[in-house]
């Protein structure tokens, strides 16, 4: 009955040990591809390199993940769906003015952005997609961008602010507005190697804060508040 009994336990906890080995695996795969695309880039790294460095063979890794895309997607789309959920916090900082917080916001989204794959990485995907709409690394890429200005707009809707005319401004309106102001600055900072993040900032300042003034009145710049 003992023996009968803990061989059902093994049993039933085979599945989910599985997993963990599975999803152990997998992360591996994901963290020595980043480092090879860091290194050699995209383009150089093929499947086999991966397997060699994962110290598994290159079937397994098509296993996972179907293709060198499929594990760029993987290594794109979970790194940020991290950073976003982490991060959210963040954003908000009791006493700051809103430019502060919206310069903040965008550069905390460009470093972490780099931490999950450096500036050539991100050059490869933003090229791939552009070139090549239709893949599914192209819809992966622009669901980022999508994903991003979905925090964005829930950020600003949790804030007390309205526009110089006295009106609330939609927050999907300012969420995408901000957004499309920061890719190009984004797209600066990871086509020139020698850019750093000290001067990307100074960039969005540039950038954010005259279209902040425009847009808002004095008190919502000044002392944002947040609703309720």
């Amino acid at each position: 009955m003992l023996m009968s009994e803990l061989s059902s336990h093994v049993t039933s906890g085979e599945p989910g040990l599985r997993s963990r080995k599975k999803a152990k695996r997998r992360d591996e795969i994901i963290a020595v591809a980043r480092t090879l695309f860091d290194q050699q880039g995209v383009d150089a790294t093929t499947m086999a390199d991966i397997a060699a460095a994962a110290g598994i063979s290159p079937p397994t890794v098509f296993n996972y993940f179907g293709s060198k895309d499929g594990v760029l997607i993987a290594l794109i789309s979970e790194g940020t769906t991290e950073a976003r959920e982490s991060d959210r916090h963040q954003h908000w900082r009791e006493g700051t003015d809103l430019g502060a917080l919206l310069v903040g916001l965008f550069l905390r989204v460009s470093r972490r952005t780099l931490e999950i794959a450096d500036k050539r990485v991100w050059r490869y995907a933003e090229a791939a997609a552009i070139r090549h709409p239709d893949t599914e690394l192209a819809v992966q890429y622009q669901g980022v961008s999508e994903a991003l200005v979905e925090v964005v707009g829930e950020f600003v809707a949790d804030l007390d602010i309205r526009a110089k005319s006295g009106e609330e401004i939609p927050p999907t309106f300012v969420a995408r507005l901000f957004h499309d102001v920061w890719m190009p600055c984004f797209i600066s900072l990871i086509t020139n190697e020698d850019q750093s993040l000290a001067q990307h900032e100074a960039v969005l300042r540039r950038r954010i804060l005259p279209l902040v003034t425009l847009l808002f009145d004095e008190r919502s710049i000044q002392t944002p508040k947040r609703k309720g």
